[in-house]
């Protein structure tokens, strides 16, 4: 620890000097006492305490991050109930190894001693009379702020020497060595090995218990789905940072986000994008998932938070996304995005802008992936796929350019009269709401296809991870979508930036489906496998090099390839490769030709 000594302050008790002391927020997530600068101070029976200020939201940062201590691994808890006076706030915390010495001649207090009680033969003497302690203070008139007085910062027994850890020689090579309470890191990396089925016995023998609660775990609490949800959102307040009820006026809406979960936002979102997934199940699903997704360093998406509310609804929206913001806000003061994404063209970007205090985009994802989707099961020939996708890009580049309207697509509705199936489709779902994205792609900057080919992918992820029940009828509770979201789901998305789970890979099933996105693996594709042919161009495998993919519509976002990634509607990496290729070629051309520095 840093400490600067200042003698007599707390046996003055002048709350004026203490409160002046600057108030500490390390820019890390979590942070421990060798984080902090701490002042020395006279404290009880002539030992020396350490002070020091922090905010109070990051009371739990101090804690997570202290017991995680690699010379003493624990977790404090609070032997006392917290006392209230009015004036001061007090809780103390206590480290679990004490301070009972449940070992042969330990002092016990008398409140905990129970004779009949039967030892544990699993954690033989968990309690080892460790004396580290620190309390957290806070005045009622500065609720914002906390005060942390360590009275002892070594993890030792009353006569000074080391109790638990790797220095407690008497211990070396037992489980007493470790904390008693699983930290939360490991908490919550066995859950989730747990939540998506490995077995506990490949994971840790000494965790059967754990397993036992999460086998448990029965999402319908009460046959009438609203109590069932009430229910849920109080045995889950840490994970919910909005809940507005159902009520004559306002339907349901819920905002689920976990600790782990904030944690990406701050480290991920900060100065960067958000982006929004917000239709995902409007055909099965009671209501659908609104999924909130910042990018890390593989440009993947990773679900920061989940909204669940009726269709089309967004009466609630501005609630729900102060809600958010507030909760980073309070996590990281410094947190602020650099730009919102948003696939709806109806979505309230005022809103959005007043809260996040950012540039809005739009994305246009969703309604390339349902034109290509269905232009591949409606239209068999590849080159009338082609050219009906050619004549789609056409349209929606002139109208972002300004230089066309809602006439081009009638004239492309009759020109391709004939391709009745696709027709069908594109006037009965797309052609009423073809004005309100107009004005949404002339009005807002639009997001690039890396972004396009990142939410394809998590779009593609949630649906293999949720909606694979055996039994349909769950898709009409609301209570089995957030049980699902907030338990399965979130541990196959936390396992997916956990570094280890390779070693879980005789586990793995459709719903563990992950790597690059198209846009990466693209980029990892030889020019030397890419061959021109006229307005074709054939893309040949890696691996298998007698296998080779033909591409149509060369240059195009709206390019169509015969690869199965691409016939279910995505972007393919073929696809974005030969765009890539051709976007350098054009590049080099005006720098050559026409003086234009743009390469460099």
């Amino acid at each position: 620890m840093k400490n600067i000594q200042r003698k007599g302050l707390l046996g003055m008790a002048r709350w004026d000097e203490i409160m002046s002391l600057p108030v500490q927020s390390p820019p890390a997530l979590e942070f421990s006492s060798s984080d902090l600068v701490w002042l020395e101070v006279e404290g009880w029976w002539d030992k020396k305490d350490r002070v020091a200020l922090i905010l109070f939201p990051r009371v739990h940062d101090f804690l997570r991050c202290e017991s995680s201590n690699k010379e003493c691994p624990t977790r404090f808890h609070t032997p006392y109930k917290p006392k209230v006076d009015g004036i001061l706030e007090y809780i103390l915390y206590w480290c679990s190894f004490g301070p009972d010495d449940q070992r042969k001649g330990g002092l016990v207090r008398p409140s905990k001693i129970n004779v009949s009680k039967k030892k544990n033969a699993g954690r033989p003497n968990t309690k080892r009379g460790c004396t580290c302690h620190f309390i957290v203070k806070r005045l009622i008139a500065e609720p914002s702020v906390a005060l942390i007085i360590y009275n002892q910062d070594k993890h030792v027994h009353r006569k000074g020497g080391p109790c638990h850890g790797p220095q407690d020689k008497m211990v070396a090579g037992t489980r007493v060595m470790f904390a008693p309470c699983i930290s939360e890191g490991l908490l919550l990396r066995v859950q989730s090995l747990l939540y998506v089925g490995v077995s506990v016995e490949s994971i840790m023998q000494r965790h059967n218990e754990s397993e036992r609660v999460i086998r448990r775990s029965i999402y319908e609490l009460d046959a009438d789905d609203a109590v069932s949800i009430n229910m849920w959102v109080e045995n889950h307040q840490s994970h919910v940072f909005f809940y507005e009820d159902f009520s004559d006026v306002d339907p349901l809406t819920l905002g689920i986000q976990t600790e782990w979960q904030l944690q990406q936002m701050i480290r991920f979102g900060n100065h960067s994008l958000i982006s929004s997934d917000s239709r995902f199940g409007t055909t099965k699903l009671k209501y659908p998932v609104h999924s909130l997704l910042v990018f890390n360093e593989d440009n993947k998406v990773i679900p920061v938070a989940w909204i669940v509310a009726p269709k089309f609804e967004s009466s609630n929206a501005h609630k729900w996304m102060r809600a958010f913001y507030n909760r980073d806000q309070t996590k990281d003061p410094a947190w602020n995005l650099a730009g919102f994404i948003v696939d709806d063209p109806l979505a309230d970007v005022l809103t959005i802008s007043d809260v996040f205090q950012c540039s809005v985009m739009i994305s246009f994802w969703r309604v390339r992936h349902a034109w290509h989707k269905n232009l591949v099961k409606k239209c068999v020939d590849n080159e009338m796929q082609a050219t009906t996708s050619r004549r789609l890009h056409q349209a929606v580049d002139k109208i972002y350019q300004q230089r066309g309207s809602k006439r081009l697509f009638e004239d492309f509705i009759e020109d391709f009269f004939d391709e009745s199936d696709f027709m069908d489709f594109f006037k009965a779902a797309w052609y009423p709401r073809i004005g309100m994205w107009i004005s949404a792609l002339q009005n807002l900057p639009l997001a690039s296809q890396e972004t396009s080919a990142a939410m394809e992918f998590y779009h593609n992820q949630l649906k293999l991870r949720l909606l694979n029940e055996k039994k349909p009828s769950v898709y009409k509770r609301v209570d089995w979508l957030i049980d699902k979201l907030g338990t399965k789901v979130h541990s196959y998305f936390w396992l997916d930036e956990y570094s280890e789970k390779d070693d879980f890979a005789r586990y793995w099933k459709d719903e563990w489906a992950s790597g690059l996105t198209s846009w990466r693996k693209a980029l990892k594709i030889p020019d030397c496998n890419i061959v021109i042919e006229g307005t074709r161009a054939k893309v040949i495998e890696e691996l298998d090099q007698e296998n080779a993919y033909v591409v149509w519509n060369l240059g195009s976002q709206f390019g169509i390839c015969n690869c199965r990634w691409a016939e279910m509607g995505n972007l393919c990496e073929h696809i974005l490769r030969i765009r890539y290729n051709l976007i350098i070629f054009y590049l080099f051309i005006l720098d050559i030709y026409f003086s234009i520095p743009i390469l460099s």
